[in-house]
């Protein structure tokens, strides 16, 4: 899928800066680097950022979904 829907995000984690710009950079941020491995909003971004492999969930459906985890997770992002 195309990352043109996808905003560059920038996560802050561990005092370190990491820049997301695609739903499988997002999926490997949740699987690596994440406070928290429970809760719907994990699971969720979790599966919406896999969906956009298979062309079953958009780049900004997927978006949405990890800035959800991120709140919820209490994870600082920005909009680069």
């Amino acid at each position: 899928m195309s990352t043109s829907a996808w905003l560059l995000l920038v996560v802050e984690r561990n005092q370190v800066r990491h820049t997301i710009a695609s739903a499988d950079e997002a999926l490997d941020m949740l699987f690596k680097n994440w406070p928290v491995t429970s809760g719907s909003p994990f699971f969720m971004a979790m599966e919406a950022c896999a969906g956009t492999v298979e062309g079953i969930v958009t780049e900004g459906e997927a978006q949405s979904a990890f800035l959800a985890a991120a709140f919820d997770a209490r994870v600082v992002v920005r909009i680069a």
